[in-house]
């Protein structure tokens, strides 16, 4: 017997008053046993694995997209599978154009400590480097290309850091 889904109104699903063209409605009306969790948040049973607890957490964020986690593990594409939809409907507006909704190439946010921690092992090879040729080793063809490699991950760090023009 399948569980019976929260359907709007009935105090646990999200707010009936909205238009059911959205892609968060899209999605809260397929699942079954949805609850709000906080405004904008919801939790319900996961459709693609055999749930018995809800493990599925639902987001709306501000643009209007609509954020997946199942706490069981399973991808946003075989969730959508399940619902009958596809990933593109978890988007506003036209979905012709997911450029525009920021799934173009993945862009972490910048962490500076990435920039010096990279930085600080280049820095270890170059002084490595440099040590073996003061104890008067001959500085090879593989060491002068690794050398060269410090210098120029060196410069791509202070790049993405913004340090150097």
């Amino acid at each position: 017997m399948q569980p019976q889904k929260s359907r709007p109104g009935a105090g646990t699903a999200y707010d009936n008053a909205r238009s059911n063209d959205t892609p968060i409605d899209a999605v809260l009306h397929r699942l079954d046993r949805v609850k709000r969790t906080a405004p904008g948040k919801w939790i319900a049973l996961c459709p693609a694995h055999d749930d018995r607890r809800p493990s599925l957490s639902i987001r709306e964020a501000d643009d209007g997209r609509v954020l997946l986690k199942c706490w069981s593990r399973c991808g946003a594409a075989e969730i959508v599978s399940a619902l009958g939809l596809s990933l593109a409907d978890l988007f506003p507006g036209d979905r012709r154009g997911l450029s525009d909704h920021g799934t173009g190439p993945m862009r972490r946010p910048f962490d500076y400590r990435d920039a010096l921690q990279g930085i600080a092992h280049e820095a270890t090879v170059a002084r490595l480097i440099v040590e073996a040729v003061n104890r008067g080793e001959e500085m090879d063809v593989e060491s002068l290309d690794r050398l060269a490699l410090a210098e120029e991950r060196i410069d791509d760090a202070l790049r993405a850091a913004g340090g150097v023009q």
